[in-house]
């Protein structure tokens, strides 16, 4: 049971990994897949609401990310924050893995911490969704 447990978060942690890859590089992504058609880089929700979403603004906001250089306070909106959650989330994932592969923590008390940290993670979005919906 604990090698098959170990084995499934090595699984989610690759997954969440590359997830956290995508929306880093989704700018350049997003360039080539709007040549491809321009329909897959739409904002479904603003396309079908007519509103703009939470999120409209991520992808400039990434792609504009330089500016922190400029100016360090542009990370401290929503989607900067957002970014600094999903840098964390890179370098987390590779310490998970590393440490799961080699055995140097204990799993158990690792998904527990790992649980914290995305439970306080998603009640964050929630509450930023909510501001967001109420203004």
């Amino acid at each position: 049971m604990d090698n098959k447990l170990k084995k499934n978060y090595i699984y989610i942690c690759y997954t969440l990994l590359a997830l956290a890859i995508y929306v880093i590089f989704f700018p350049i992504i997003a360039k080539f897949l709007s040549y491809i058609s321009p329909n897959l880089t739409e904002c479904m929700y603003k396309k079908i609401t007519g509103k703009p979403c939470p999120l409209c603004g991520g992808t400039r906001y990434i792609a504009n990310l330089k500016q922190v250089l400029k100016t360090p306070s542009y990370l401290l909106n929503p989607f900067g924050l957002i970014i600094i959650f999903i840098i964390f989330e890179v370098f987390f994932r590779i310490f998970c893995i590393y440490s799961v592969k080699k055995e140097k923590i204990n799993l158990k008390k690792l998904l527990i911490v790992d649980s914290i940290i995305h439970i306080v993670a998603i009640i964050a979005f929630l509450i930023y969704e909510i501001c967001f919906l109420i203004s």
